[in-house]
């Protein structure tokens, strides 16, 4: 299915060179397709730097629209709208037919995550093939470009792996979640070498707690790579006020469009009687859209702009918490708690802190993409019953493969 996605790269490219491109015409009727960019021209060393970049900008568009949609489907978001599109996440009903799901794109009222996430994942590795085929005097930052594009690659295969139910790659047969992982974590082991060939360090510890992530889902050992990301490091998805598809959704649809609020369950939190400053919220004393639902706004993203954490010190420190335990999981729960300001932890009862790991992750984690991946892995129970507006919960968990890659991609039926 995703293979047609090159038209997605070519209008990225020409978003660039289209300029470039038009000065050498004689007179506007000579350009019959202004915003299209040959195939052929995108095998051209100069714009190595231009592909990576536009692949980045692909999964840093996924990325807030499944920050949003899985923020809705487990316990971090209430839908504040009417509008269904929107809703239906909510209600944890979605199904093979969800239009959001399967073919939305980043800009779509209600989410697009599948065809997103698959773009990106699809541009990083295409990009990678180009670049593989420049020789090093063409392009002098080959192998550092190399290493960004199978670190996004990474990521965007590891969303799916985590949310989905099954997930494809490139029209073959479903995988199972654990496969994806496996695929993943394949590619950030390419990135991590290719990061340190080049001495790009950024890229290698957002690769390290990529890898690190998805071998603590695959039940395998994160450690090495998680002791390895340095205090204090993050590498955000970055975001823009320049084009829709830049934008932190979030933001925009909690405090511009007020489609969403935040859920009880993160409202007020304290630790030992102090505001957590890890969850920042608000009464905006007033409704949202609906003009029923009372409006509480996260403050962790004000504004279109504000970037998202994709890959952090802070993950990692609590991967080493959730695998360790005893005090070294304490130690490393007061070493996030000492960063943000906040009274310390202790105890030495096994149980307790294992139980305390799992809620410092969902502090520490809070709208930053890990959520359904968390309560998945966790088997931590979805809500029940009806929605705070009445309706009945649907039973969507992790995320069914969309209709539209079943029957785009023969092989995902096998």
């Amino acid at each position: 299915m995703f293979r047609r996605s090159i038209k997605t790269m070519r209008r990225t490219a020409a978003r660039s060179l289209g300029l470039g491109l038009l000065v050498a015409c004689h007179g506007i009727l000579d350009v019959q397709q202004p915003t299209r960019v040959p195939e052929s021209a995108l095998n051209d060393p100069a714009l190595a730097s231009v592909l990576v970049q536009g692949a980045v900008a692909d999964f840093e568009c996924a990325a807030a629209n499944y920050t949003a949609a899985t923020g809705l489907l487990t316990d971090e978001l209430i839908d504040a709208t009417g509008w269904i599109a929107i809703t239906m996440w909510d209600q944890r009903r979605i199904l093979p037919d969800n239009g959001n799901l399967g073919t939305g794109d980043c800009t779509s009222l209600g989410y697009g995550i599948y065809t997103p996430l698959q773009t990106a994942r699809f541009q990083a590795e295409d990009v990678a093939k180009r670049i593989q085929a420049f020789s090093d005097a063409q392009v002098p930052n080959k192998t550092s470009l190399l290493a960004t594009a199978a670190a996004y690659e990474g990521y965007a295969l590891t969303l799916l792996a985590e949310g989905m139910c099954v997930l494809t790659v490139d029209g073959g047969p479903a995988m199972t979640p654990s496969e994806g992982l496996a695929k993943a974590e394949e590619r950030f082991t390419s990135a991590i070498t290719q990061a340190q060939a080049a001495n790009n360090t950024a890229i290698l510890n957002m690769a390290r707690v990529g890898r690190a992530r998805v071998r603590l889902d695959r039940g395998a050992d994160p450690l090495p790579d998680a002791q390895a990301v340095p205090q204090g490091f993050v590498m955000n998805a970055t975001y823009s006020a320049a084009t829709q598809r830049r934008w932190n959704v979030v933001a925009v649809d909690m405090h511009t469009n007020l489609y969403l609020t935040v859920d009880p369950r993160f409202r007020n939190l304290t630790v030992g009687g102090v505001p957590d400053t890890r969850v920042p919220t608000r009464d905006a004393s007033r409704n949202g859209h609906d003009g029923i639902t009372r409006l509480w706004l996260q403050n962790k993203y004000l504004k279109n702009t504000d970037p998202i954490p994709l890959a952090t010190w802070r993950e990692a420190q609590l991967i080493i918490a959730e695998v360790s335990g005893g005090q070294t999981a304490v130690d490393a729960i007061n070493r996030l708690r000492s960063a943000a300001g906040l009274p310390a932890f202790q105890s030495t009862d096994p149980a307790a802190i294992q139980a305390q790991v799992y809620e410092e992750r969902r502090r520490e984690l809070y709208l930053d993409g890990h959520r359904l991946g968390d309560m998945l892995r966790l088997k931590l129970p979805f809500d029940t019953g009806v929605t705070p507006k009445g309706v009945p919960y649907g039973n969507t968990t992790c995320l069914p493969l969309p209709d539209a890659e079943r029957l785009n991609n023969p092989n995902a039926n096998g």
